[in-house]
């Protein structure tokens, strides 16, 4: 009995001993680099399990663990260390770095390849770079962050489009935009503002895909700017690619992740008004100041204001007793034949802009072990323009996972679901809706925006203040502006689902095969509608267009790689076929000479028959690819890719196209033993790439009229007749490239030179009348993109808990359009609102030429002046300059201070021309500060240049004798009209600026202050706060845009530029 009392004894004690040495015990310690610098943000998972952490800034952690298991400890560009759990309770750990460059990027067709083997320049931003001032649209983040991107986004205008180029402009009249793809899907990137909005005629900007993408998703965005990285993706990245990766579920402990921010948006650049001069017409030949008329009204003479005048030279605010524009309507008691004082408002246009205010929050959940990762998502953004009643609301729900079914298959898929609701987005431009309009090109000073505010009346008749007399409230040219944006109301709705699901097969460790499905599809709604009102000069309008949009692309590939010769040589390599399905179908309407019954929106609605067209289109291609990339010891690279492309949009006896690269890199410092050379790679590549045309460009076909014959309606021939042997345009580009690091990666440089050549450009040339048409498609011409980009990062201090690092990045690009078809020597590309001046392109001319008339010059370079003592004006139109800026540049300094971060980035742009319409009617109208600078409405003014007689030949060219000093003197009012009757170059202007892009500054508390999150940071940041540098202090060059296609330059009426300042609190579960 004793005895086996003592074995059960012996075996209790095993099994306690071991469920001691099997009980978790809590393991502190820190993580280190080697020069003893504290790192944020390591990765520490007990091997084999779900369980981790990650340090705190002060390179802290606290993880839960057992004797005899692993933790693993791993840094993005350091060397993973891993550590056995003894019977310390203590681990203290120091990561090596890897080496300079050696991170593994996303490459096309979403493939990673490790950086240094890259024959091409790429650049990837990460996402704590790209939503450190929390914006709405994540592409506009990498403004002045990349070399070689422009981007252009009007920050005024509500959730609207973002111009992005790479590496210049490549097609005259074909797109030039950048692929867009997120996480292997393909976006979608049309914009469907109209040429009359683009142009600055006035319209509403509805934005465009990149406003769909979650910034708080995004994981890296990494950017393919030449035709070598891009290849692969055949005819549609002949303008680059822009690859998004968004973040997935990790392995380890699951994490809840709460962000909950505010953005405060206000008015940056506004043009400067005049204070001194109320409304009137004024007159242009007298230096004398115009005065008020008189009425007679029940007995009583009254001062009454020139309503019907939409100008500002009007007499001189003097505190005179005047009966305003709103001093006519017995509903208002207080105001009716109530006379007040002539004098600037209290509440002026500056006043009229709201404090736009954007809340953003969102929430995201990740969990992931060994063999299954998910992540899922949800956030809302809603904003608050700067115009009175306008607002944008999106919500978005993203989810992704991966599962290792078995030991050879792979699942994945994910999808986004977007949903973005935007109300009364305002009008810009010259157009009948368009209140900037009224308040800086026909409007008057004396206008007080508080009074404008009671816009109808109590029967809801509108009341303007531009009524024809005091006796007569039609409106004679505007109606009131907060009648507009209250009434007037425009709604869009876009609903998106963008996704993948793909499976990998390992048939071995070295083959294994990968199938992908990828689908875009979305809905945009737009309804814009005008208001009953009896006094308008508007009818009464509804108008509407449905659009639906799909693209789904199946995708098979077959990998092989293998290493030979004691690992010494690698081989990467797939073959693949693709075929993309394309679908779009429109249909739009508008009501005909006015509503039946006011207030209701539909084309039912309308007095006339409604007018209705209606699009479908379809198209289709089919690829074939493949590569093959080879790398010798770590040293040598070299990788080749080819993709076949048999489009529908081209002719069936001539749609196939192949698109080759090859491209290499020497990475030299393994051959250099130097311990202050840290990294070395001289790299190079080509590539031909194409773009095919539009669907539907081969054939002519009917159009149907939008007005019928004898009941009977209508079909017509296109004006333009359709080429039916077009091919793609073809872009022939190479590169070459430096990169280096130096002492320990503290210094490193990026150097790149790379010339694109596009060929067979798809253009519009003129045909005589007699063809029954005006125009033809034809292959021809030669538009050439040279230049360089150069990214340097420098970290001058690092110590135990102080980090200050420097990016710069610059790129200059040379673009010349070489020749077009036959012996044509320009092709207009738009026509600006007003005065015959065109955007342009001229053989030996950067793309982008804006065209109008000039000064007169003498030969010493003086301006000319006419006899009436005005500047004289060129008879033919000239080369004003080019839209495409000389080079941009962007400078970061980011600064670290144990928990806390400061940064700011700087953004350069220098050239590049715009024209600005409110200029032009701005100085017509006497609204501008400068129509009153130097007193000249009392003194009037003399122009500086000279006198002389000016002699034309047939041709329009001209000279100059006889000059003496100008010395005739002229009314401000007659100079102010000028800029409409005279030249055109006095309305283009630099698009030069330097502004403080961003600034931000956060905090992530200790965690040690709390038991149940993980960490907290808190964070403030500005955007937009500072601008400099600018030839026209009135205007913000990057308004000059209201839309992403191509026709660029011109700011007719803008909505201004915004500056923000916002809070963000991040919690981490």
């Amino acid at each position: 009995m004793r005895q086996k009392f003592k074995i059960l004894l012996t075996l209790l004690s095993f099994v306690m001993v071991q469920t001691m040495f099997a009980q978790e015990k809590e393991i502190t310690g820190s993580v280190q680099d080697a020069s003893g610098v504290p790192l944020l943000g390591v990765n520490i998972l007990v091997k084999g399990t779900s369980t981790g952490t990650q340090t705190d800034f002060d390179g802290n952690y606290t993880i839960e663990a057992s004797a005899g298991e692993t933790l693993v400890f791993s840094y993005v560009g350091y060397t993973p260390n891993e550590v056995v759990v003894g019977e310390s309770s203590t681990i203290d750990v120091v990561l090596e770095q890897g080496e300079a460059l050696e991170t593994v990027v996303v490459t096309a067709l979403g493939i990673s390849r490790e950086k240094k083997s890259l024959g091409y320049s790429t650049q990837q931003v990460d996402s704590e770079e790209l939503n450190v001032t929390r914006p709405s649209n994540a592409i506009n983040s990498l403004s002045g962050k990349v070399a070689g991107v422009q981007i252009n986004n009007p920050s005024g205008n509500l959730g609207g489009s973002s111009r992005i180029v790479l590496r210049g402009i490549g097609s005259v009249t074909g797109e030039n935009k950048p692929l867009l793809v997120v996480d292997g899907v393909p976006l979608d990137n049309s914009n469907y503002n109209d040429t009359t909005t683009q142009v600055g005629s006035g319209g509403r900007d509805y934005g465009d895909a990149g406003f769909d993408i979650n910034p708080d998703d995004v994981e890296s965005i990494n950017v393919l700017k030449g035709g070598a990285a891009a290849a692969l993706y055949g005819s549609r990245a002949n303008n680059g690619v822009i690859l998004i990766t968004t973040k997935s579920g990790k392995e380890g402990k699951g994490q809840v992740t709460v962000n909950s921010g505010v953005t405060f948006e206000s008015v940056n650049i506004l043009p400067e008004v005049q204070k001194l001069y109320g409304g009137g017409a004024g007159d242009p030949n007298t230096i004398e100041q115009s005065t008020f008329d008189t009425a007679v009204i029940n007995g009583t003479t009254y001062n009454v204001v020139d309503y019907a005048t939409d100008e500002s030279w009007g007499p001189r605010y003097n505190g005179q007793q005047v009966l305003h524009w709103d001093a006519f309507d017995p509903e208002f008691p207080e105001d009716f034949l109530n006379p007040r004082e002539w004098k600037y408002p209290e509440n002026d246009r500056d006043d009229f802009f709201n404090t736009g205010v954007s809340f953003n929050n969102s929430i995201s959940f990740t969990q992931g072990n060994e063999k299954t990762k998910f992540r899922l998502s949800v956030n809302n953004t809603r904003t608050q323009g700067i115009v009175p009643n306008t607002e944008l609301d999106k919500n978005t729900v993203n989810f992704n996972a991966d599962s290792q079914i078995t030991e050879r298959l792979k699942v994945d898929a994910g999808v986004n679901l977007t949903v973005t609701d935007g109300f009364n987005r305002p009008e810009s431009g010259y157009g009948d809706n368009s209140v900037i309009l009224q308040l800086y090109q026909f409007g008057q000073t004396s206008l007080d925006f508080e009074r404008l505010k009671k816009f109808q009346l109590p029967d809801g008749t509108q009341r303007t203040w531009n009524r024809i007399a005091f006796d007569n409230p039609q409106a004679r040219f505007t109606d009131n502006p907060y009648w507009i944006l209250n009434k007037n109301i425009a709604t869009d709705k876009r609903s998106r689902v963008f996704g993948n699901l793909g499976l990998q097969y390992d048939f071995s460790d070295k083959v294994y095969a990968v199938g992908k499905i990828y689908a875009d599809a979305y809905n945009l709604r737009i309804n814009e509608n005008i208001a009953v009102s009896d006094i308008s000069t508007q009818v009464a309008k509804h108008d509407e267009a449905d659009r639906n949009f799909q693209e789904i692309n199946y995708e098979a590939r077959l990998h092989y790689d293998d290493k030979y010769f004691d690992d010494k040589l690698s081989l990467n390599a797939f073959v693949g076929t693709n075929r993309r399905d394309n679908e779009f179908h429109r249909i739009s309407g508008f009501t005909n000479g006015g509503l039946v019954v006011p207030g209701i929106y539909n084309l039912s609605n309308s007095v006339a028959d409604p007018i209705v067209t209606e699009f479908d289109s379809r198209s289709r291609v089919n690829s074939v690819f493949g590569s093959a990339s080879f790398g010798y010891d770590n040293f040598a690279y070299i990788s080749v890719t080819g993709r076949n492309d048999w489009s529908s949009t081209l002719p069936a006896s001539d749609n196939s196209y192949f698109y080759p690269s090859i491209n290499g890199s020497v990475v030299f410092s393994q051959l250099i033993d130097a311990s202050w050379l840290s990294f070395g790679k001289v790299r190079g590549g080509y590539a031909e790439v194409g773009s095919d045309t539009d669907a539907y460009r081969l054939r002519n076909t009917f159009d149907a009229g939008t007005t019928s014959f004898n009941g009977l309606t209508q079909f017509f021939t296109p004006n333009t007749n359709l080429n039916a042997f077009l091919k793609p345009e073809l872009k022939e580009t190479w590169e070459v490239g430096l990169e280096m690091a130096f002492f320990d990666n503290r210094f490193s440089f990026d150097v790149t030179y790379y010339n694109e050549l596009t060929n067979d450009l798809i253009t519009e040339v003129e045909t005589p009348p007699s063809t029954g048409f005006t125009g033809t498609f034809v292959n021809a011409g030669q538009l050439e993109n040279k230049g360089i980009e150069a990214l340097v990062n420098l970290t001058p201090i690092k110590t135990e808990d102080f980090t200050w690092d420097i990016t710069w990045n610059f790129s200059k690009n040379e673009n010349e359009l070489l020749s077009l078809a036959g012996d044509a020597e320009s092709l207009t590309l738009a026509n600006y609102t007003f005065n015959g001046v065109t955007l342009n392109a001229v053989v030996g001319e950067p793309y982008g030429v804006i065209r109008g008339t000039n000064y007169v010059f003498d030969d010493e370079g003086n301006r000319v002046i006419n006899a009436n003592g005005s500047y004289a004006e060129t008879q033919n139109v000239e080369n004003l300059g080019s839209i495409l800026p000389d080079y941009n540049m962007g400078i970061r300094n980011s600064f670290t201070y144990k928990g806390i971060n400061f940064g700011f980035l700087i953004d350069v742009q220098k050239g590049g021309k715009y024209r600005s319409l409110t200029n032009i009617w701005g100085h017509y109208s006497g609204i501008l500060q400068s129509t009153v600078d130097n007193n000249i409405r009392e003194e009037g003014l003399v122009l500086d240049g000279v006198t002389g007689t000016v002699t034309y030949d047939d041709e329009g060219n001209y000279t100059v004798t006889e000059t003496a000093p100008n010395t005739t003197r002229i009314s401000a009012q007659q100079w102010g009209q000028g800029f409409f009757t005279g030249n055109d170059a006095q309305n283009v202007f630099d698009a030069d600026y330097v502004k403080l892009r961003e600034i931000s500054i956060g905090y992530t508390l200790p965690s040690k202050w709390f038991e149940y999150v993980d960490s907290i940071r808190v964070s403030a940041f500005g955007r937009n706060l500072a601008v400099w540098g600018l030839d026209n202090d009135n205007f913000d060059p990057e308004v000059a845009s209201t839309g992403s296609g191509n026709i660029q330059g011109a700011e007719g009426g803008s909505l201004p530029s915004t500056k923000s300042i916002g809070f963000n609190v991040e919690l981490k579960f």
